[in-house]
C-alpha cells in the first residue's frame, strides 16, 4: 500500500513539473513612456451602435483624441449619418495596460452635453458610450451610443 502512495505522489509531483502558466503578454503596444495624453492621441475609426426604445440602428463613425496638456485630452466624436459632431475635454490616465477617459461635466468644456466615457486597450481598441437626447422629427429620443473602433 505505501507502494501504491509513493507512486501517486510521484505521478502528481512528475504532472505538476510541466504545468504551466498562460502566456503573459509582456509586450503591450501601448507606449507607457510617453505621457497617457500622448500615447492615447489618434483617429479610431470603426462602428456606432445606437440604441432606443425603437431599436438599433449601426453607423460609420470616428472619435479623434488629441492632447490638451496635462490629464487632459480634447476628444472629438464624429459620425454624420446619427448628426453627432462634436468635441470635449476629457481627463486620460493610464490603466490597466491601456487608457480610460471620460468627463462627467456638462458645461462649457463639454460640447457632447452629456457625460461620457471611454477605454483604450492594449491593442489599440478604443471603446465609448454616452446616452443623449435627440429629436428626430418632432419626437424627443433617449439614444445610448457605444462606440467601437480601432487606431
Amino acid at each position: 500500500m505505501k507502494r501504491f502512495i509513493y507512486s501517486v505522489i510521484a505521478m502528481l509531483a512528475l504532472g505538476c513539473t510541466f504545468v504551466a502558466c498562460g502566456d503573459d503578454n509582456d509586450d503591450p503596444s501601448i507606449d507607457f513612456t510617453s505621457s497617457a495624453e500622448e500615447g492615447s492621441a489618434g483617429t479610431y475609426t470603426g462602428e456606432w451602435t445606437r440604441i432606443s426604445s425603437e431599436g438599433t440602428d449601426v453607423y460609420s463613425g470616428t472619435i479623434t483624441l488629441t492632447a490638451a496638456g496635462t490629464n487632459a485630452t480634447n476628444v472629438t466624436f464624429s459620425c454624420p449619418d446619427a448628426s453627432i459632431n462634436a468635441s470635449s475635454i476629457a481627463n486620460v490616465w493610464h490603466a490597466n495596460y491601456g487608457y480610460q477617459f471620460f468627463n462627467q461635466t456638462t458645461g462649457d468644456a463639454n460640447k457632447l452635453g452629456v457625460a461620457f466615457s471611454g477605454r483604450i486597450d492594449e491593442a489599440g481598441n478604443l471603446d465609448a458610450s454616452f446616452t443623449l437626447s435627440q429629436r428626430v422629427g418632432r419626437k424627443n429620443y433617449e439614444f445610448k451610443y457605444e462606440f467601437r473602433g480601432k487606431k
